[in-house]
């Protein structure tokens, strides 16, 4: 295989991992599938919020919390690799016989070189014998391919890989001015790999993260998280976020996200919402994203 696809190959990787560029074959990651400009400019401290399209990456259960018909699309600007994409769609409908429904579609790659797709169906529901209390599910069609193995002949690569995963959420709204929430992603941690070679595939990890915000005087909301760290659930990092909004027009948002100072802003209208977050990290840059919504 090309020295030069190689490279390519690696640096789309080391990006998606946070890390710097390595040498051997390409790996499944799918760890940027946390998007959205308000939950990432709140140091993604969202867990218990998750009342807009973001719910379906975030906590399925949220989709219980807003019953209107909305598209959200989110584009990502990491570390200044031009060649990077990283974007998201994310659907929520009304609710059917009481159950609310969404989707959504991630793509990290680099064109022609590397992608890991992310396909998503939610559904969500309240528990009927405690008031407040609702449940979701998301299920996950994870596609990993390097089309620039099989342009250059690479016989190990067998075409990509396929997998499913399952997210399992909870959202307890009091009804005042506090909510609870939880959520287990990547419930099963399916095994996903590039080449026919690998002998040692690695798991998409599953994780879990349970978080409290409250809400006072109806404008500054502060929200916290306890989420596991990449790898396993013995190590749990805090995030913490606030936002503050003006005139129910404009809100100014920051976060604390491990070892990353998070910030942004959201304008909205009645049928319409833009969002921008803007994370620092010490030794890639920065990261940008930009989310707009529209609403019923």
């Amino acid at each position: 295989m090309s020295a030069t696809v190689r490279r390519l190959l690696n640096l789309a990787l080391a990006a998606a991992t946070l890390a710097a560029l390595a040498a051997g074959p390409a790996r499944a990651d799918f760890r940027h599938q946390r998007m959205g400009a308000r939950p990432r400019a709140m140091g993604s401290a969202f867990v218990s919020l998750s009342d807009d399209p973001n719910a379906v990456l975030w906590n399925p259960a949220g989709l219980r919390s807003d019953d209107r018909l909305a598209a959200m699309v989110t584009r990502h600007w990491l570390y200044d690799v031009a060649t990077l994409e990283n974007d998201m769609l994310s659907l929520t409908f009304p609710a059917w016989h009481g159950v609310s429904l969404g989707a959504g579609f991630i793509r990290l790659g680099i064109e022609d070189i590397y992608h890991e797709d992310t396909y998503l169906l939610s559904a969500a529901a309240d528990v009927p014998w405690l008031r407040g209390l609702a449940v979701g599910a998301s299920g996950k069609l994870l596609r990993l391919a390097a089309p620039g193995y099989e342009r250059y002949g690479d016989p190990a690569y067998d075409g990509g890989d396929t997998g499913f995963a399952l997210d399992l959420g909870w959202l307890y709204d009091s009804g005042a001015n506090w909510r609870l929430g939880g959520v287990v992603t990547n419930l099963n941690e399916p095994y996903l790999q590039l080449l026919a070679t690998t002998t040692d595939p690695d798991p998409v990890y599953s994780g879990f993260a349970v978080g409290g915000s409250y809400l006072f005087r109806d404008t500054l909301l502060l929200t916290a998280d306890l989420r596991s760290r990449e790898g396993g659930w013995d190590s749990v990092a805090l995030h913490g976020g606030a936002e503050i909004w003006f005139y129910d027009a404009l809100a100014l948002r920051a976060g604390y996200n491990v070892d990353q100072v998070t910030m942004g802003f959201g304008l909205q209208d009645v049928h319409w919402e833009a969002d921008f977050s803007l994370e620092t990290h010490k030794e890639l840059g920065n990261v940008y994203m930009l989310s707009f919504t529209v609403r019923n």
